[in-house]
This record gives structure tokens, C-alpha cells and sequence, in this order.
């Protein structure tokens, strides 16, 4: 009978391993999806970014052709430099910037973290150890807080900076 007992055991154990393998597919499904739609809002941001540096340099242009002319006034006029309000402005949006960097790296190492995590996870169950899988699974558990934290904070910063930019496009518009 012992035989049987542990055999009908390690077949539950087994199953109950599959069933939180599957689980677990669903999870990196979803954190894929994820990963691609971060990276088409970062090639996104990217294009902005490109597009505010092509006007700046084009606006640049414009100043130092109406300086060769000798147009003072519209020197004057268009001289960005000297106004506060663009200034804050720009400071701004390097600032969005910094903390959009900082929250890709974080967001990067949280899944660094997880994908580490799983793969404990998965040799844990392998080899039949279920403290230490109880254990991975909390872990995982706070991995995931901190990443969908982490993708939060990137996602609030990026809508700073699109705002920071708008109100930078605006402020040179009205000079």
C-alpha cells in the first residue's frame, strides 16, 4: 500500500506542477503583450522627442538668419533664450526625461527580476521542493507589485513629459 500512497502523492504533486505551469504561461503572455506595447509607446515618445529637436533647430535657424539680416526686433522677438517661461519649460521637460530613463531601467529590472523568479520557480517544482516554491511564489508576487508599480511611474511620466511639451510648444508658438 505504501507504494501506491506515494506513488498517488507524487502524481498529485505532478499535477498541481502543471497546473501552476500553465498558470504561469498566461502570466508571461500577458507580460509580452506588455513589454510590446511599452516599446511602441517608447518609439512613440522617441518620434516626439525628434520632432521637438527638428522645430527647435528650425526656430534656431530662423533667429540667427533674422540676426545676419540685422531684423534686431525680430531678434529680439524670437530670442527663446531670454525668456523664463520657455526656460522652465525646457528644464521640464530634461527632467521628464531623466525620470523616464530612470523608470525604464527600473521597469527592465523588475522583469529581469521575474523572468529569474519563474525560473527558480519552475526548478523548484522540478525538483520537488515546496517550501522553496511557496517561497518563489511570494516573490513573485512582489515582483509583479513592483513592476506594474514601476510600468505606473513610467506611465505617469510619460504623460508629464508629453504635458511639458505641449506647454513648451505653446510658449515658443506665442513669442
Amino acid at each position: 500500500m505504501k507504494p501506491l500512497t506515494t506513488m498517488a502523492v507524487g502524481a498529485v504533486v505532478l499535477a498541481l506542477g502543471y497546473g501552476a505551469a500553465d498558470a504561469q504561461n498566461g502570466r508571461v503572455r500577458q507580460d509580452r503583450q506588455d513589454v510590446r506595447q511599452d516599446r511602441r509607446e517608447l518609439h512613440g515618445d522617441n518620434r516626439d522627442i525628434r520632432q521637438d529637436r527638428r522645430e527647435l533647430a528650425g526656430d534656431r535657424r530662423e533667429l540667427n538668419q533674422d540676426v545676419k539680416a540685422g531684423r534686431t526686433g525680430e531678434a529680439k522677438q524670437r530670442d527663446l533664450r531670454n525668456d523664463q517661461t520657455v526656460k522652465r519649460d525646457r528644464q521640464d521637460v530634461r527632467q521628464d526625461r531623466r525620470e523616464l530613463g530612470r523608470d525604464n531601467r527600473e521597469v527592465r529590472q523588475d522583469r529581469r527580476e521575474l523572468a529569474g523568479d519563474r525560473r527558480e520557480l519552475n526548478q523548484d517544482i522540478r525538483a520537488g521542493r515546496p517550501n522553496e516554491v511557496r517561497q518563489d511564489r511570494r516573490e513573485l508576487v512582489g515582483d509583479r507589485r513592483e513592476l506594474r508599480a514601476d510600468v505606473r511611474d513610467r506611465r505617469d511620466d510619460r504623460g508629464d513629459l508629453r504635458q511639458d511639451r505641449r506647454e513648451l510648444a505653446r510658449d515658443e508658438r506665442s513669442r
